[in-house]
């Protein structure tokens, strides 16, 4: 598992100088968001890079994590793994399926391989969509994210872990009754099945295995560092250029703070391992419930979600998914509300 000088010499030698300046960034972004506080700029400029910068601290770490996590899983768990342990019966089935996420902590573009290896592997697309729906939430890394970001409300957690569960598994449910699955994959995605060759990952020695994980790493951290970046910005934006009146109407109101927080999360399409303190940014102005409702909402279904899911399911599935998480992820959010 140890890199050779060689190994090093074939990846992009301007991506590594990204990833290297930004975590140079990183390290000095929290001493100037101290200091610039002592000069004088205008005050909203002086509140968007304050906010901006603070939720790309804050997560940061988090990203790293999970993408060192993310690499590993993929490159050293055979897919094949699954079909050996999971029960056999429907329901039961898709219960610990949901918790595969402890196995897989990485964000929900991540999982996406993930759940197209879990149908080649002869899962049924029930099994493979409660798994995309669950994992991106109930992970170790989105769960001790969403304790750091929200430890002053541990029910905020709890929840998250809880509706997510619940939904994915309905959701799984409802589709395991159409009988012919298969039905709701794409014609690409079945000429890939038809074709798919197994090929045992037992047969590819460990170090031959150690030479992805640079590569795999590299591509990973700078995905999610741009996502991440543009959520830190969005959320800066929102609450330095919005007048904080109309921000203060809205989050105020029960049901608009919810249809806000929805809204917002399908179009950020912020990784689930760092949307925690990009919502934490708007917990002063919204109401608690519609930041439940973005938590559960914004990892099942959001734009880069859809369009990674195309490539494997039908339109049709992809509308019944996206009707039934956003209701269920809008009651969520009215249970909080009233009655947590």
């Amino acid at each position: 598992m140890v890199w050779s000088f060689k190994d090093v010499q074939k990846l992009d030698s301007r991506k590594i100088l990204a990833i290297v300046v930004l975590f140079a960034v990183v390290i000095a972004s929290h001493y100037f968001s101290e200091q610039l506080k002592t000069i004088e700029l205008p005050n909203r400029l002086q509140d968007f890079i304050t906010l901006s910068t603070s939720v790309f601290v804050e997560a940061f770490p988090f990203l790293i994590l999970g993408s060192i996590l993310a690499v590993l899983v993929r490159t050293f768990v055979p897919s094949s793994f699954f079909t050996k342990v999971l029960p056999k019966q429907g329901i039961p089935r898709r219960m610990v399926i949901s918790l595969l996420g402890f196995l897989f902590p990485v964000c929900e573009c991540g999982n996406v391989p993930v759940a197209r290896a879990l149908l080649m592997e002869k899962l049924s697309v029930a099994d493979s969509v409660t798994f995309l729906l669950a994992a991106p939430v109930i992970n170790p890394i989105t769960l001790w994210a969403t304790s750091e970001a929200f430890g002053f409300d541990p029910k905020i957690v709890i929840t998250r872990f809880f509706a997510t569960f619940i939904i994915a598994n309905l959701i799984g449910y409802l589709i395991s009754l159409r009988k012919d699955q298969s039905s709701f994959l794409t014609k690409g995605f079945k000429a890939e099945q038809a074709s798919h060759a197994h090929t045992e990952t037992s047969t590819i020695s460990n170090r031959d295995k150690a030479k992805t994980i640079a590569p795999l790493f590299q591509a990973e951290v700078l995905t999610m560092i741009k996502m991440l970046a543009v959520g830190a910005v969005i959320a800066g934006l929102v609450q330095t250029v919005v007048p904080r009146d109309l921000l203060a109407a809205i989050g105020s109101n029960v049901i608009l703070s919810i249809v806000a927080m929805l809204l917002l999360a399908f179009v950020i399409s912020i990784c689930a391992n760092v949307d925690a303190f990009f919502a934490l940014a708007f917990s002063n102005v919204f109401t608690a419930g519609s930041i439940v409702s973005f938590l559960v909402f914004g990892p099942m279904v959001d734009i880069k979600m859809l369009a990674l899911m195309k490539t494997t399911f039908k339109t049709e599935l992809l509308i019944m998914i996206t009707v039934t998480v956003t209701l269920l992820s809008a009651l969520t959010g009215l249970v909080f509300t009233y009655a947590l």
